[in-house]
């Protein structure tokens, strides 16, 4: 794709997942932006969804997912792993939980069915979302989810212990004192070895999610002007990717703020001549 000074200009003045704040006082006009952005005859008015033909991740790719950290488990001689709330527990089991206070997580095994461990009061919840294996075991506020989940790698032979990378210290702490002879090692072989080979589903997924996000900054970086804010920017890419079909958004920052990979706190509309 060729590219010009004048557009090469406008994008530098992107900085993706920039820090930003926005008040009170600066959200109305910058929603009023993205709407008049998507109003019939406005500039995102010839954007349509880019959607059509995605096959979604499913039930039966997370058990694929699953069935090979078996074989990295047997690989490396790791008995099970625990997953904490957090990406590792969605990509394998499809479910997405606040990581609170109260534990929840999912165990899998080498051998032997899934296991989820989660707080009583979240047991219906957690049911309704759980696709592989139905084992769920729960606690009270006055119980430790420590020993339920020791109770679990007891039921299923399972003495080396990996831990994911992203897991909360409290609960490997609160397992290695519900059972201090366990081996634990890091699951990262298991999970980053799923993860990091991407299969031709994941791929064509992610270069949908790219053809998206390029078209949305094509659509937004023409509208860029002298005293247009960050927030009223952000917000017109917010429109642009719902006009296209998707969630998402592109962080701006202007003059001096580009110094910074993340920007600045501070509130400055873009100056002709800024970069």
């Amino acid at each position: 794709m060729s590219i010009d000074r004048r557009t090469f200009l406008y994008s530098s003045a992107i900085a993706a997942g920039a820090g930003l704040t926005a008040n009170a006082a600066a959200l109305s006009p910058a929603a009023d932006v993205a709407e008049q952005a998507t109003a019939p005859g406005g500039p995102f008015r010839h954007l349509k969804p880019m959607t059509a033909g995605i096959t979604r991740i499913d039930v039966e790719d997370r058990k694929a997912r699953v069935e090979k950290a078996r074989r990295l488990m047997v690989e490396n001689k790791i008995d099970a792993i625990i997953l904490d709330s957090g990406t590792s527990l969605v990509y394998f089991t499809g479910i997405s939980w606040w990581a609170s206070e109260r534990t929840f997580v999912a165990i899998l095994p080498a051998r032997g069915e899934v296991a989820y461990v989660c707080p009583k009061f979240e047991e219906g919840r957690a049911r309704e979302l759980v696709t592989i294996g139905s084992d769920v075991r729960t606690w009270e506020e006055h119980e430790s989810p420590f020993r339920l989940i020791a109770q679990v790698l007891k039921d299923r032979g399972a003495s080396r212990i990996g831990i994911e990378e992203y897991a909360r210290f409290f609960v490997f702490d609160g397992l290695r004192q519900a059972s201090p002879a366990l081996q634990v090692v890091s699951a990262s072989p298991v999970t980053i070895g799923c993860r990091v080979i991407k299969t031709p589903k994941e791929i064509a997924l992610m270069q949908r999610a790219m053809n998206i996000t390029i078209e949305a900054y094509r659509a937004v970086i023409p509208l860029l002007k002298p005293g247009m804010t960050s927030e009223q920017f952000s917000a017109l890419a917010s429109a642009a990717h719902r006009a296209l079909g998707a969630e998402g958004s592109i962080g701006a920052t202007f003059g001096e703020a580009t110094a910074s990979p993340h920007g600045s706190v501070k509130r400055r509309p873009i100056r002709e001549g800024d970069i």
